[in-house]
Parts: structure tokens; C-alpha cells; sequence
């Protein structure tokens, strides 16, 4: 179990493309869903975010819900071709390019693995796996939160228990 230290007291740790990030939570995770084998069975630590709701993200669900029924057209008239991709989740777009440099007091620094981004409707969500799992003299997790990897300013201390 891990506890936060410090943190922002609203965990607001990022604002992109005028929605704001919260930090909702840490921890070690078995079995990392890692694309890289080498890491295949071990742990890691999962990292969670989110968009927090707002008139924004409300009207760029909206938008997403138009551009999507205008594709769906496209790909059924014209076929899958022709329609390409689905129009990207705007919550992917805005919580994507958010992350963590993340270290602890030990000095073991951690990199980012794999994620999952969501966020059309009301699920703006974002997880990411960092690699390799705190060793057991570590004490505490320093996390520095980052927009296309630029510093925010916001931190996080989280004792690892």
C-alpha cells in the first residue's frame, strides 16, 4: 500500500488544452502488461489520472459524439477503406501527453512502460505503468508530473508501504 505525503491539495497536477488533470492514485501492480518480454510476469507501479469534468470536456464529448456518427456514415457509404481511423477520444488527446517522471529516495529511476488512455462520455481516464517495481529499501516515491514532458511544477511524495 502506498500513501500520499504531499500533493496538491485539489491533486489538480496538470492542466492540457484547458482541462484539468488530476492525480487519483499509485500503486504496485503484479504482472505488468508490458510490451516488452523482457519484463513479462514482474511488477511495476500503475499510476492513475483523470480529466476532471467540466463545460470543456462536455463539449468535446459532444463533438467526438458528431464526429463519430459522420465517420460511421463515411465507412458504411464509402467502406473502411476509404473512412480510415475513428476519430480519436478527446480525452486520449488530452490526457495522453500527460505523465510522471518518477524516482525514489534511493535513487531508482522509473520509466514508463505501457498505458491505457480513455475518455469520451464520462470515463476521462488514464493509466500508466512505470518500470521496474521499487526495491525494498525504498522508502518513498517522488513523482513530477509532466506535459509532453515538460514539468508542470506539480508534485507528489508517496511513502511505499
Amino acid at each position: 500500500m502506498m500513501t500520499i505525503i504531499s500533493a496538491p491539495v485539489d491533486h489538480i497536477v496538470a492542466t492540457n488544452d484547458g482541462v484539468d488533470v488530476r492525480f487519483v492514485g499509485i500503486e504496485v501492480v503484479v504482472d505488468v502488461p508490458v510490451a516488452t518480454a523482457g519484463w513479462l510476469g514482474t511488477h511495476g507501479i500503475r499510476l492513475h489520472l483523470e480529466g476532471v469534468r467540466s463545460p470543456e470536456t462536455q463539449r468535446r464529448d459532444e463533438h467526438y459524439v458528431a464526429e463519430m456518427s459522420q465517420w460511421a456514415n463515411l465507412r458504411e457509404r464509402d467502406g473502411a477503406e476509404t473512412a480510415g481511423d475513428s476519430p480519436a477520444m478527446p480525452g486520449q488527446l488530452v490526457l495522453g501527453p500527460v505523465r510522471a517522471n518518477i524516482s525514489d529516495d534511493i535513487g531508482t529511476t522509473y520509466r514508463c512502460d505501457v498505458g491505457q488512455v480513455a475518455g469520451s462520455g464520462t470515463d476521462w481516464e488514464a493509466t500508466w505503468v512505470y518500470l521496474p517495481e521499487p526495491p525494498d529499501t525504498a522508502r518513498f516515491l517522488h513523482i513530477e508530473f509532466t506535459v509532453a514532458g515538460e514539468p508542470t511544477g506539480k508534485t507528489c511524495k508517496v511513502e511505499i508501504g
